[in-house]
Parts: structure tokens; sequence; C-alpha cells
């Protein structure tokens, strides 16, 4: 029973899996000679991966209906936060408090904004790795066209990964696009923001949730976090002014001071600074349209899934199960 259900669920992606693909594929060539060039890899070693790599099939058809892109946010909010997955996030900010709140206190990023990514993006661990990451990677970097440039420079770094941590990199478990660990990183954000949170030269996000939790905020931090203000929240609006600052992209749009979007009918929930900067952005909610104001630390987030749905998940994931938990939350 056991094996039929996990036939059941698994079967049809397993059944993709297709060896030899890699093999006198001139792309892999042009790989393995840079990779012997620039980092000293032996072209042994390099094509006796390749021989024993898997081509994924299903790989691509994942990347080209991602949750964040294919739903609305009323749609997406009721998949990704649901009371099983808050319940979960209780659980873990509650077990893993200690570590929580020494990455808060280090970076300055709130604790439950780093459990928010952690539920998103693992299910606080109930999101088991089944693929091997040089499968996933290697199949979107010479059989994925549209962003082939940029799945080899992270199987380049996958390569350094294993060799750096000396890890059979077939025994590197990921997501089906590559991502690894705890914190989701790819490979190439591993070698760049995974820190030791006890500061030990090894460092594992695989199995240390200091360390993961360590290089969630991290990671936040370099890509602009600051403390003490906001994500974002959602605003109310009334007449016509406020219409030419609402933009598609909070993180690429032209951004306003809140007082200038006081002016312009914009109603915020808390008080906020006049001073604070910010973007007026729409999503589409069960009963319309809603209004959100996104501030400095939604565009930290969004670098890490650019997404503007994954963003409002984190941080209403983040809020909900920091407040039940007990932690201390930002004003909204």
């Amino acid at each position: 029973m056991i094996i039929l259900l996990y036939l059941s669920i698994f079967g049809n992606s397993y059944a993709e899996l297709t060896a030899g693909k890699f093999i006198n594929n001139p792309d892999v060539d042009v790989f393995v000679n840079k990779m012997n060039n620039q980092h000293g890899f032996s072209k042994d070693y390099l094509y006796g991966v390749f021989d024993k790599t898997m081509h994924s099939g299903f790989t691509p058809k994942y990347m080209n209906s991602p949750a964040e892109s294919v739903n609305t946010w009323a749609v997406y909010r009721k998949k990704m936060v649901n009371n099983i997955r808050v319940d979960l996030g209780v659980r873990y900010f509650k077990e893993h408090k200690t570590e929580l709140l020494k990455a808060q206190k280090h970076y300055g990023v709130p604790a439950y904004i780093i459990a928010g990514i952690i539920g998103m993006e693992t299910n606080y661990g109930y999101s088991p790795m089944k693929f091997r990451a040089v499968d996933s990677i290697a199949t979107l970097a010479f059989y994925y066209p549209r962003r082939a440039e940029y799945f080899q420079r992270e199987l380049e770094a996958l390569f350094l990964f294993a060799r750096k941590t000396d890890t059979d990199i077939f025994d590197i478990k990921s997501s089906y696009a590559g991502a690894i660990g705890i914190p989701q990183f790819m490979p190439s954000n591993v070698l760049t923001y995974a820190v030791s949170g006890t500061g030990n030269k090894h460092i594992d996000i695989i199995n240390n949730h200091l360390d993961a939790l360590y290089s969630v905020a991290n990671f936040l931090k370099k890509k602009g976090w600051k403390t003490g203000e906001p994500v974002s929240m959602k605003v109310h609006v009334k007449g016509k002014k406020f219409h030419k600052y609402v933009t598609e992209s909070p993180c690429n749009g032209y951004k306003v001071t809140v007082k200038t979007l006081k002016n312009a009918g914009v109603s915020f929930p808390f008080n906020i600074s006049n001073d604070t900067k910010a973007i007026l952005f729409t999503v589409q909610a069960e009963n319309g349209k809603e209004y959100h104001a996104a501030f400095n630390n939604f565009c930290a987030v969004y670098r890490y899934n650019p997404s503007i749905h994954y963003v409002l998940g984190v941080n209403y994931l983040g809020n909900t199960v920091g407040s039940r938990a007990g932690a201390k939350l930002y004003s909204h």
C-alpha cells in the first residue's frame, strides 16, 4: 500500500527521469571546459558526474507554472497561508524561538519575518527535498533555453559548493528548481549569503536551523532591510488623485512619501512617518481589488522571490504565526 501510494504521488514525475542526455551535448562540453579552466575541476570528474546525471523532464513544466504567478492573491493566500501551515509555524516558532531571536538580535530582522520565509519555502520542514540538485539544475541549464544562462551559473555554484563542503554532489537534495536547505537558497546564494550562527567555519543550512535562520536574516540585511520599518500594509483610497501613484512593480516604480500618498487620498491603518517612502500597488482579493502600500523592506523580501504574492504571503504568514506564538510584532 505504501509503495502504491508513493508511486501515485511521485510516479509520473520520476518516470520522466532520463539518463544519458548530457553526454555529447556541445553546451555541456563548453561548461566542462569552463569549469576546468576557471576552477581546476578534472574533466574526467565532470564528465563522470554528467554521465550519471538524470534529465528531469518534469522540471521545466513546473518552472512554467509557479504558484506565485498563476494565481490571484485571493487564491494564493488560501493555498499558502492556511490553518495547517499556521499551526506548523507556531510550533516551529516555539521550538526554534532561541535561534530566531538570536538572528533577530544580530541582524535586526524580525523573528516572525524569518519564520514567515521558512514557512513559505519549506512548510516549516514538512516539504522534503526529494530531487537531486544536480539533476534539476543541469536539466534547466541545458534544456530550458529561456533561463539557461542563469541555471548554468547555478550549476557552476553547485559544483563549487559541493567541493567547498566536501560533499558528494549527488547527495545534495533540492527543490525541483534546485533550491537547497531550510532557507531554500539557490547554490550561488549559499556561497554568497549563507553564514554560521555559531562562528564555525562549517556552515550547514541543510540541517542546522541556527545557520539557516542567520542566513535568511543575513540575506535580507544585505538586500537592504531596515530595522523598525514595515513591509507592507493594506490601505484605503478615495478620490482619483491616488491613481497616478499605482504601479504593477512595487520595487521598480517611483517611490513617494507617505505624506504625498495621504494628500492623494490614501489612508493608512497605522501611524507611519510622513517622510517614509512608499509605493502603491493592487492585488485581486476575494472581495475585489485591494490597495496596498509597499515600503523599503517589501523589496528586501522581493529579492528573495520576485513575486508580489510571495512577499505578501511572507508578511501575512509571519505576522499571523508571530502573533499566535507571542512574538513582538511591528504595529501592523
